[in-house]
């Protein structure tokens, strides 16, 4: 990823979405990936990248630690401008989509075994070319055109990408086969997101999405597309949520990389970043990020083991919901209640002598009541109150 070209220094108070908690700063990435570009977990180790500039290397960095393991070399690609990297159960697949200037017609996917990943430092790998189906004009716009694009994700069988609009902010996805061979690049959902879209993860847990981005003012932020959604592959059609990181990491940052990594939690990345404004140096070193989505057990597709030992009643409710623990060796910590959209209903009172919550105030409708017990793990219950 490129610079932006202009870095608008202001202070600025925005709306953020209480969804991202236990946001932290990891550990400051190694020199040899000062421009990280894409995030993924394999094996238990994180695996970035560059974007251009770089060797076709991908890098191998200990969790704990952040200490650089090892480097494997693609030996039958080249780093023009690698941006995303993702996989399914047998394959990495890194996007060597960054088009900025819109003028590229080498556009592609390197797709390397897993297998072959593990137990080797310089791997042979399977090419996908594509080109936009609605791209017919080739000329050099640099950071002036529709067409450039830095996500990826893996999605009912296929790699879908989303765009970087440099002329209307807004995101088109696209999908393309994960087979070997050169495809036109099917357009199925887009969105008016107002930001540049940088990096993508799909957590197949919960059936979510999360995007990476920042907007042309250089502040930082998420888009959040959750399961909640009409089914099929225009993924941005019942919507979409934003949510700003201003207040969590600097603006001027230029995040970049974004991956799932079990339980609700997500790492993000952000690349080196130095910038002159007015006579002062503004630098951003390379760092990872740690952060929770609070969404994860509420929407999750699997059950939380601990439900089989907490119970809800009455149900449907007119005034008080109590909790029943079949176990009381594991004590609640805390209760929130949600519309069946996900927001969190405020105001209501938990008695935990009792383990009663007063609903009384909620109008009629369906809702989700999500229990954490004092192991840290989490229960939701759903709910109709009359």
């Amino acid at each position: 990823m490129k610079q932006l070209l202009s870095f608008i220094l202001i202070t600025i108070t925005l709306f953020t979405f209480g969804q991202v908690t236990n946001f932290k700063t990891k550990f400051t990435l190694p020199q040899e990936v000062k421009e990280t570009s894409g995030l993924l977990l394999v094996n238990g180790k994180i695996v970035t990248h560059n974007d251009s500039g770089d060797t076709a290397n991908l890098y191998e960095i200990d969790s704990l630690s952040g200490n650089l393991i090892r480097t494997i070399t693609i030996s039958n690609a080249t780093n023009v401008d690698w941006e995303d990297i993702t996989e399914d159960s047998t394959h990495i697949y890194i996007g060597d989509i960054g088009n900025n200037a819109g003028s590229r017609t080498d556009l592609k996917i390197y797709k390397i075994l897993k297998a072959d990943y593990l137990t080797n430092t310089s791997v042979k790998a399977e090419i996908i070319n594509y080109s936009y189906e609605d791209q017919t004009d080739f000329t050099s716009r640099p950071n002036a055109n529709n067409f450039d694009a830095e996500a990826i994700v893996i999605y009912q069988n296929s790699l879908i990408i989303f765009t970087k609009n440099w002329i209307n902010s807004q995101t088109n996805v696209y999908k393309i086969p994960l087979s070997a061979g050169t495809y036109s690049a099917e357009k199925v959902s887009t969105a008016n997101v107002e930001v540049l879209i940088t990096g993508a993860t799909y957590n197949l847990e919960n059936d979510t999405f999360f995007l990476s981005a920042y907007d042309k003012s250089a502040n930082p932020f998420l888009i959040y597309i959750d399961k909640n959604r009409k089914p099929g592959e225009n993924i941005f059609f019942s919507g979409f949520t934003k949510i700003s990181l201003i207040d969590k990491i600097e603006q001027g940052s230029q995040i970049e990389g974004i991956t799932a990594f079990g339980n609700g939690k997500y790492y993000l990345s952000r690349e080196f970043v130095s910038v002159n404004q007015r006579g002062m140096t503004f630098t951003f070193p390379q760092r990872l990020y740690e952060f929770y989505d609070e969404k994860h057990n509420l929407l999750s597709i699997h059950q939380n083991n601990s439900s089989n030992v907490v119970s809800i009643q009455p149900n449907p409710v007119v005034d008080n919901l109590i909790i029943n623990m079949a176990n009381q060796i594991v004590a609640i910590t805390d209760v929130k209640v949600y519309s069946i959209l996900g927001k969190q209903v405020a105001g209501l009172k938990f008695l935990k002598s009792s383990n009663e919550v007063d609903v009384s105030s909620l109008k009629k409708g369906v809702y989700l009541i999500k229990i954490r017990l004092e192991d840290q793990t989490f229960v939701s219950k759903k709910f109709i109150k009359l």
